[in-house]
C-alpha cells in the first residue's frame, strides 16, 4: 500500500510539473502565439476582452496540458492544464475526431465566446461557463450545450502515469473539459473581465 501511495504521489507531482507552458521556442508555442495574436486582432474588432483568452490545442496528447491561458499584455502562456476531448463518431483516447453536429458528443473546433453569467444547469455556476460558436466549425455550439467547466475524472487521472487521457463520456461528451485547478484559473479571468473572454480550440492539420 505504502508503495501504490507513494507512485501515486509521485504521478501527480509529475503531472503537477508539467503544467509548465512549453517552451517558447517550440513548435506548440509558435503555434499557440499565432492564435492569439490573431484572436486579439478579432477581440478589438467585436468588443470581446483584449487582456486574455483562451487556447485549445487538440493536436498534443490529452496527458499532456494542451489548455493554455494567454496573457496579451505579456504577449505569453501564463498558464497550462489538462483537456479531455469528446468521444463521439469514432474518437479514440489518442485520436479526436471533431464534430458540429448535434448529438455527437465530439469537441468541435474554431473560435467560442465564452458566456459571463450563464452555466451549465447540472454543474453549476462554480464549475462552468456556456460558450458560443463563432464559426461555421462550431455554430451549433449554444444549441449543444457546450461548456468550459471541470471534471474530477480528469483530476483522478493526473494520479496515473498516461500519455493519453481515458474517454468519459460523463465527464466530456464534446466540452472543453479541464481540471478542477484549470477552471478555477479561467473562472476567476472570465470574473474580472467586464467583456466575454474569447477561445479557439484547434488542431494542426484539421483546421488552420
Amino acid at each position: 500500500m505504502i508503495i501504490i501511495l507513494l507512485v501515486a504521489g509521485v504521478s501527480f507531482a509529475l503531472h503537477q510539473y508539467k503544467r509548465i507552458p512549453p517552451r517558447a521556442a517550440s513548435p506548440v508555442y509558435a503555434l499557440a502565439k499565432e492564435k492569439a495574436t490573431s484572436l486579439k486582432r478579432y477581440a478589438s474588432r467585436n468588443g470581446y476582452d483584449t487582456s486574455h483568452c483562451f487556447l485549445v490545442d487538440y493536436s498534443l496528447p490529452s496527458g499532456t496540458p494542451r489548455f493554455f491561458i494567454w496573457d496579451f499584455a505579456t504577449s505569453r502562456i501564463e498558464y497550462s492544464d489538462y483537456c479531455m476531448h469528446g468521444p463521439g463518431k469514432g474518437s479514440t483516447a489518442s485520436t479526436p475526431v471533431f464534430s458540429n453536429e448535434i448529438g455527437s458528443n465530439c469537441s468541435s473546433l474554431g473560435r467560442f465566446a465564452i458566456r459571463k453569467n450563464r452555466y451549465g444547469k447540472t454543474l453549476g455556476v462554480n464549475r462552468s461557463r456556456l460558450m458560443i460558436g463563432l464559426d461555421n466549425t462550431n455554430s451549433n455550439a449554444q444549441r449543444r450545450g457546450i461548456m468550459i467547466h471541470d471534471a474530477r475524472f480528469l483530476d483522478a487521472q493526473l494520479f496515473l502515469p498516461c500519455r493519453y487521457i481515458p474517454l468519459n463520456e460523463a465527464s466530456c461528451s464534446g466540452c472543453v473539459t479541464v481540471t478542477t485547478e484549470g477552471f478555477k484559473k479561467a473562472k476567476e479571468i472570465i470574473a474580472n473581465s467586464s467583456k466575454e473572454i474569447l477561445l479557439w480550440a484547434y488542431c494542426e492539420g484539421e483546421e488552420r
